[in-house]
């Protein structure tokens, strides 16, 4: 079900800031980070927007749920051909063990999977593009908000956290700029014009932020799964990128 705050669908969530006894907003030497992912992510319009993305595509939400479980009902009579220790689930042995036979059955499942993330994929679109609308909407607002940052506390360099092998807590800057565009613009609109086409830096943020929300379901699938739990069962209706992971708006 789509109870995620991300509706079209995982980087590892930010750790927790460590207290130490230097002001928060310091950096060092002149040099912060920031993260245009975390900041959208973190923002209060993108919160609002996917809320508002989540009733006025309620109906497409709920045939997609509908369409995953029908894929998911078709395929078990097929993986049970699969699960020799009848154990109820196709472990890793199981797999490889197929795989290596060449089993039919794999392609059955594949052809299943195939189709429901086709139809998963084009209900997902009208809702994908709202999130895009939304993100670019934000996007616009960045620069301003991290201007007024990097004013403020004399910041001569901000990079991507990526291109540091350390840097401390303090050098990221991205919660002020989030606190910026939080004041900035609360709020965005969620339906483009008809004529509007999303620019490729946000289709790849949207494809970042559906990376985000995918690595903490998985984190927290992972924290509830018991001990020693063997291997999953490979999944006839993975999620392409709608409710857990989001479609790329078409170029």
């Amino acid at each position: 079900m789509f109870t995620k705050k991300r509706i079209l669908a995982a980087l590892l969530a930010a750790p927790a800031a460590l207290a130490i006894a230097v002001p928060a907003h310091a950096q060092v030497n002149g040099i912060a980070t920031a993260s245009p992912v975390r900041v959208v992510d973190a923002s209060k319009a993108f919160a609002a927007a996917q809320q508002q993305i989540q009733g006025t595509y309620k109906g497409a939400f709920d045939q997609i749920n509908a369409r995953r479980q029908a894929a998911q009902k078709e395929a078990e009579p097929l993986l049970a051909q699969l699960d020799t220790n009848k154990d109820k689930k196709v472990d890793d042995a199981e797999l490889k063990a197929a795989q290596a036979a060449k089993n039919p059955v794999l392609d059955k499942i594949a052809a299943i999977q195939n189709a429901a993330n086709a139809d998963v994929n084009k209900l997902s679109l009208p809702a994908a593009r709202s999130e895009l609308f939304a993100i670019e909407s934000i996007l616009r607002q960045y620069d301003a908000a991290q201007m007024r940052v990097i004013t403020a506390r004399k910041i001569g360099v901000v990079l991507s956290p990526e291109v540091f092998m350390y840097a401390p807590d303090t050098a990221d800057i991205s919660d002020a700029i989030v606190a910026e565009l939080d004041k900035a613009v609360p709020t965005v609109g969620i339906q483009p014009p008809a004529d509007w086409q999303p620019a490729r830096e946000t289709q790849a943020l949207q494809q970042q932020l559906a990376q985000l929300e995918q690595i903490r379901a998985y984190q927290a699938a992972a924290q509830q799964r018991p001990a020693g739990a063997a291997g999953a069962a490979p999944a006839p209706a993975a999620a392409p990128a709608a409710a857990g992971k989001k479609p790329a708006e078409p170029r």
